[in-house]
């Protein structure tokens, strides 16, 4: 995944960095939370203070366009983004019960005894 920058402004109003990018990449879209944690890392942020807000791909092709938000505090993150926007961007762990069922599809199923 390689994401070049098109376009940063500082926004003092809202106290927030505002980026605009886009990722070459193989095989799916990558998913917000590694956009996010590669934008925590570029820009020595948390991962509460990045907002993934849009992402476009055209089908068929390798390429995505986004838009990022960096913010100073959570307070601001809380003021000025929607609930839904926030959710959005919360770290999404996996699950046992997610890994269980990836580990029961990989598995040889046992065949059936014979028929009587």
């Amino acid at each position: 995944m390689d994401i070049e920058i098109i376009k940063e402004k500082e926004n003092p109003l809202l106290d927030r960095k505002e980026i605009n990018f886009t990722i070459s990449h193989t095989g799916p879209t990558p998913s917000r939370d590694e956009i996010k944690k590669n934008f925590v890392a570029r820009y020595n942020s948390q991962h509460e203070l990045v907002i993934v807000d849009k992402l476009s791909s055209e089908y068929g092709t390798q390429q995505t366009a986004g838009y990022v938000k960096i913010y100073s505090d959570t307070q601001r993150v809380s003021e000025i983004e929607n609930r839904y926007i926030i959710e959005r961007n919360k770290a999404k762990p996996i699950e046992k019960a997610q890994k269980e069922k990836v580990e029961d599809k990989t598995e040889p199923k046992a065949e059936n005894e014979a028929e009587e």
